[in-house]
């Protein structure tokens, strides 16, 4: 049984995960700047400042409606009633729907019942790197880590072991030599997934389940042209590094107690298509399906097997001081591993809607904005070309604005602004503070 659940995650496709949420508000059209979302995204709108005084703006809780659903018997447990929509956000709330086949379905389930520590903000520090800072440093332990000083080393000496288990591999040749399979392409923020069939379904510090390895430009490389493990070498090209490790533990109806302190959230699939041929965003039957987004029907024309649940407790550490993410060292995706396609155009017509004519077009393409310039009053169109939702809100994440908000974007959905005067706008994403950048209106 244990190598049969070993197998069934070497096949599993684990990369393309997006969920999609937001509210039905009425447009927003705030001082000089106007905005209006395509029919299946209306924007969301912030609250306003004081007219009086320099008030701090309220970025929206997209977790909010995830959140409001009825708590369930366990941990491992789905609420007894489903939400009417999509809801939720991978990283920011514990269920995330989604809408397959025209259903609304569960895909995630992540943390503990209650309240759960998330570090994932541009101001907290919760990197591997930047979580042993903190401890070297000898200062008070921040609060919203929620440990104290023992406990965060208890912690580090955890992840320290993580980092000696993926490090003792320089690259898949050395991997391939040690045993592993290849089980995944390279997924975007992501990496390739390397199923070690020696370990067990017990969580181990120093023996995870599978190590990730990524490269620049591996991203590109299909499946079937990606390379295996065959006699013990890779038969790939060279440069693939070790980013991280993933653990896949037994299903308990309790969230694990593995990773001293709370930060671990860890998560379990729901409604997901592995071992699929279709390969980050695709056409079947005339209609565009991405990765465990596709239904079951679709699953299964795509080569791949349907699987209601995945039977196990999930968790990725990224433990590679130069892939360090900034929404923390269990982060699900990791904006420093490189990204899903090879260029804004690729992705633009693989992932996104058509481009507006007449407009500026601005794909969301690996959790950056690009460089954007469009003139007064030119519309300019967003559209998320990301595997993952995406917000375009107003402001920065440390001092944001009551201009515009788009709300959740899903893979593929657009959210259109406009700017009546000259002058700088910067702007932000609420689900990953990291990314950043500012509109130049001439």
């Amino acid at each position: 049984m244990r190598r049969f659940c070993i197998i069934l995650f070497g096949l599993w496709c684990l990369g393309v995960l997006a969920a999609c949420s937001g509210s039905s508000n009425d447009e927003v059209a705030t001082g000089d700047v106007t905005s209006e979302a395509d029919t299946r995204q209306e924007p969301v709108p912030l609250t306003a400042p004081s007219t009086t005084a320099a008030a701090p703006v309220t970025v929206p809780d997209y977790s909010v409606e995830a959140a409001a659903l009825p708590l369930a018997p366990n941990d491992a447990s789905l609420p007894d009633v489903a939400p009417e929509g999509a809801v939720g956000a991978y990283g920011f709330s514990r269920y995330v729907y989604n809408e397959q086949d025209g259903e609304v379905v569960p895909t995630l389930i992540e943390g503990p019942l209650g309240r759960q520590v998330r570090c994932q903000q541009l101001d907290q520090d919760c990197s591997y790197t930047e979580l042993q800072a903190i401890y070297d440093s000898g200062a008070e332990i921040p609060e919203y880590l929620e440990m104290d000083r023992e406990t965060l080393g208890e912690l580090l000496d955890q992840l320290a072991r993580v980092n000696a288990a993926v490090t003792q591999y320089v690259d898949l040749d050395d991997a391939c030599a040690a045993g592993l399979q290849v089980s995944s392409t390279q997924n975007a923020n992501m990496g390739i997934h390397v199923t070690d069939p020696t370990a067990g379904l017990e969580f181990d510090p120093d023996h995870p389940q599978m190590i990730l390895f990524a490269k620049d430009g591996g991203e590109v490389i299909p499946r079937s042209e990606l390379g295996r493990c065959e006699n013990g070498e890779f038969t790939g090209e060279d440069g693939f590094g070790p980013v991280g490790a993933v653990f896949n533990i037994a299903l308990t109806e309790e969230h694990p107690d593995a990773f001293a302190g709370r930060l671990d959230n860890w998560h379990i699939h729901h409604n997901t298509c592995a071992a699929s041929e279709v390969e980050n965003q695709d056409v079947i039957d005339g209609e565009e399906v991405g990765g465990a987004q596709i239904s079951k029907t679709q699953c299964e024309k795509s080569g791949g097997f349907f699987l209601p649940v995945i039977p196990t407790w999930m968790m990725h550490a990224y433990v590679v001081p130069e892939n360090d993410p900034q929404g923390g060292v269990f982060s699900m995706f990791n904006p420093s591993i490189w990204p899903l396609a090879g260029s804004p155009e690729q992705l633009r017509q693989q992932r996104t809607a058509a481009t507006t004519e007449g407009a500026v077009n601005a794909p969301i393409v690996n959790f950056d904005y690009g460089d954007i310039r469009a003139g007064v009053g030119e519309p300019i169109v967003f559209a998320n070309a990301d595997s993952v939702p995406h917000t375009v809100t107003s402001g920065s994440a440390l001092d944001p604005t009551s201009d515009f908000d788009s709300g959740v974007l899903g893979t593929g959905q657009s959210f259109e602004v406009a700017f009546d005067e000259a002058g700088s706008y910067p702007l932000f994403c609420v689900l990953h503070p990291d990314m950043q950048t500012t509109v130049q209106v001439d």
